[in-house]
């Protein structure tokens, strides 16, 4: 396994490079597993979905430590960097120092950190009230101070999308505080992001915006691109049709077998920490 710095410094390189970056987002470990078993070099910690699968609004309701036993369950289950969900660092400048450390000990490999003030739930019609530009840039040059590593991608986020010079000011100003990255936004538009780009010389995140594919997305400059929800969704939906199955049938069985490509999904459910146990029995476990 790669240790936590190795993943950082392969996210830079990817991110540096000529190709996108497709990062789909996971709530789970087995999610996470099954990313990486599909050949995607990078995963998406996201906040929503941890919401989602939590059975909550992806108001700001998990707290730090829930977020970052979420992320180091991720990051401990694959060989590829994480990019996590970091919120608003969940408090003033002392709680992002704090943050960043319990992130960097969690072993992901990047964080995006953003300036709401108080979280709409996500898709919500609410508008985002937002920070101050000085306080946000405050709280980037805390998160660059407190990591000690300094392989770590911290990726400035804002919300202020409805003032398109606003927002190009503040990413612009969190890059001359430190920031690796910036996050954007398909709200803004192509135009939008070429301007930033403009003034930002840095990797650009975001969610792949409805309607573009990745090369799309790629072309109006982004690095990365992450897809939150999808799996989830996938998979809620899969699961409703196996219950719906079993209510008709009294057994799941017919569900299955419809199914093309399910004894693969079979193998790589039950293999699940086989590995790792028999290697550990046979180093360890002698008498």
């Amino acid at each position: 396994m790669r240790t936590a710095t190795e993943k950082r410094k392969l996210l830079r390189d990817l991110l540096a490079g000529p190709d996108m970056l497709l990062a789909p987002s996971c709530g789970m470990p087995i999610t996470a597993r099954l990313v990486e078993d599909a050949g995607f070099p990078a995963i998406h910690g996201a906040g929503s979905v941890a919401h989602q699968i939590s059975c909550f609004a992806d108001a700001g309701l998990l707290s730090m430590t829930e977020m970052v036993g979420r992320m180091a369950a991720l990051a401990d289950a694959v060989d590829i960097p994480v990019i996590a969900d970091m919120d608003t660092g969940f408090g003033n400048v002392a709680n992002v120092i704090r943050t960043t450390k319990e992130y960097e000990r969690a072993g992901v490999a990047a964080f995006h950190l953003e300036d709401t003030a108080a979280k709409a739930p996500f898709g919500s019609d609410h508008s985002t009230p937002v920070i101050s530009r000085r306080e946000m840039v405050n709280k980037i040059r805390a998160a660059v101070d407190a990591r000690t590593d300094e392989s770590m991608v911290i990726i400035a986020r804002s919300e202020a999308r409805g003032d398109l010079s606003e927002f190009i000011a503040r990413l612009g100003e969190c890059v001359e505080a430190g920031a690796d990255a910036c996050w954007i936004s398909g709200a803004i538009g192509e135009e939008g992001i070429q301007a930033l780009r403009k003034v930002v010389n840095r990797p650009f995140v975001g969610v792949l915006p409805r309607g573009l594919n990745a090369d799309q997305f790629h072309a109006w400059g982004a690095s990365c691109a992450v897809i939150p929800g999808a799996l989830e969704l996938a998979a809620q939906h899969a699961q409703r049709q196996l219950l719906d199955e079993l209510k008709r049938n009294g057994s799941p069985e017919g569900y299955f077998t419809s199914l093309a490509g399910i004894e693969d999904t079979r193998r790589f459910v039950g293999r699940q920490g086989k590995a790792e146990y028999d290697a550990i029995m046979e180093r360890f476990g002698g008498e």
